[in-house]
Order: structure tokens, then sequence, then C-alpha cells
């Protein structure tokens, strides 16, 4: 693999190109082949779109698929560029953008104009010609995938993983920079982990691509932010529910956990309000519990 920085490209060996954004350091995935070419969440800036269409216009390649690993702002902008390919993603993604259709557009304007760019192509919900969920393999040309649900940071996330390459592209999971960014409880999205888990320890993942950050390309590194973030939910899940047996408010309950370990992460950006979003959302799915009074005979 050929290390580049952010906002270049990265060569990786058979085929596999990913090109890292200035903004939030997001990677898009080219799996590059004439017979047929795979794109996963192309993005983000108009100038770096451009810069992806150039590579699959040098691939000069029969079929084009695009793949969407799920709805958030960042991941769903670069269909314009590819109206007429085929796309894949989670059959919950057309309803989540279709709701969410505002959002995008006004997030996508803001972070390009921040970077001195324009979005002039404004942001249309759509239909994946093809919606899975589950377990779901696929075979597009020379690539097989599997498609397996990925909730916890999102409901119409799906994670891709390519057995015969040992490499998984992880959507917004297991970041070097990023601490797992929950929408649903710490079970949900360990649940998504341990499905990895024995992938991982059985020599299956030898190679991750995240959503944000660096890739991790030796089996020890996959394993390591494996564990790492069920660290993270572990602690933040037994820290609430401790605070929740104690009767403490959200807010008590956050400033008790906002020293909390981030294990390790080093985002280029602060995950401080990222946490206390998790705090919450973990506080909020965790019951109270009513202290036992002995109330005598």
């Amino acid at each position: 693999m050929t290390p580049s920085p952010s906002g270049a490209w990265i060569e990786m060996d058979g085929g596999v190109r990913v090109r890292q954004s200035v903004l939030f350091r997001m990677n898009s995935v080219l799996l590059a082949h004439p017979e047929h070419s795979v794109l996963v969440d192309p993005g983000v800036l108009p100038s770096e779109l451009d810069d992806l269409a150039r590579a699959v216009r040098a691939r000069d390649s029969s079929e084009l698929t695009l793949i969407f690993t799920h709805g958030d702002w960042d991941h769903v902008l670069g269909r314009p560029w590819w109206p007429e390919a085929s796309s894949v993603a989670h059959d919950r993604f057309a309803g989540e953008i279709r709701h969410k259709r505002e959002a995008i557009l006004s997030a996508a304007s803001a972070a390009v104009a921040g970077a001195g760019e324009r979005w002039d192509r404004g942001f249309e919900p759509f239909r994946p010609r093809v919606e899975v969920s589950g377990l779901h393999f696929d075979r597009l040309g020379p690539w097989r995938l599997v498609y397996r649900d990925a909730f916890g940071h999102s409901r119409s996330m799906l994670s891709v993983h390519l057995p015969e390459h040992r490499l998984l592209i992880a959507a917004d999971m297991l970041s070097d920079i990023e601490i797992p960014l929950l929408l649903e409880p710490c079970r949900v999205y360990r649940r998504t982990l341990l499905e990895l888990l024995p992938l991982a320890e059985n020599g299956a993942i030898r190679t991750l691509i995240p959503g944000h950050g660096s890739i991790a390309n030796r089996p020890e590194e996959v394993l390591e932010r494996l564990r790492r973030d069920l660290t993270y939910l572990d602690e933040l899940e037994r820290g609430v529910l401790a605070a929740r047996a104690g009767g403490l408010s959200l807010e008590q309950t956050t400033e008790r956990l906002q020293a909390m370990d981030y294990v390790s992460k080093r985002a280029d950006y602060s995950m401080v309000e990222n946490h206390r979003d998790n705090v919450a959302v973990e506080y909020e799915a965790t019951p109270a519990i009513t202290p036992i009074t002995d109330r005598g005979p």
C-alpha cells in the first residue's frame, strides 16, 4: 500500500484505491477493474468528486456501481456525478435520505462553502437500484461482496466485506480518529462489532478502511480497533447504568463521565460534544432504577 496525505489517493493491492477527503478525512473507495468498477461513498467536495470521476473514466470500465454505506450527508452526495450508474444501499436508505433531505443539503452547502467551494448540484433523494439488508452476498464483475447490517451509528448502515481481499469497508465505524458515534444504545452498536470480531480473529479481515481516518493494514491493528471501541461502549454503558442506579440526572451523568477515556482517539476535531451526545443516547435508553426501601412490617 502506498500512503499519501489527506486529500489524496492511497493505492492498495488488487485494484483497490482510496481517496481521502480534506473534510473529516472521509474515505471514498474505488474498486477499479475494466469489467466492472465499484465506488463506495463518493464524496465530499465538488473538486474531490471531479477527481473521483476522472479516476473512474481512466479505468474505462464496462459497468459502474455506486455503494452508499448509510444516509449521513457526507456519504450521499456523489450520485449526480454518475446519475446513470447502478446503486446499492440498505433498504432503509431511501426513506432516511428522503426524511433528511433539507438537513443533508444544508450541511453540504455549509461544509463546502467553508472549504472555499460551491455546492451547486442540490440534493434530491433517490432510491438505490438494489436494496439489501441482513446478510447479503453479491458479485459485481470480479468483486465478491458481503453486506452486513451495521446498526448503532445509523439505522441504514452497511459494512462491505470483500472476503477474497480480506478487506472490510467499515462505514462510520472503527476509526482511529473518531469515537463510536451513537444513534442507538451501546448494546446495538456492540452487537454490530461482535459480529465482525470473529472474522478479524480468524483472518477474514486483514485490512480495514473506516469511513473517516487512517486505514488499518495489519490484522493486529484491525483487532485493536475492534477491542478499543468495544471497551469504550462497555465503559459508557456501565457508567450510565451506575449513574441511573444512583439517581443522577442526565446533566450529572454527563459531568461524571466527561473525563472518560476516549481510548486514544486522535481526531483533528473535538470529540467532546460527540461523547456528550453518546451519554445522552445511552441515558435515555437506560431505565431509571427505583431504590427498594424497607417499609417495615
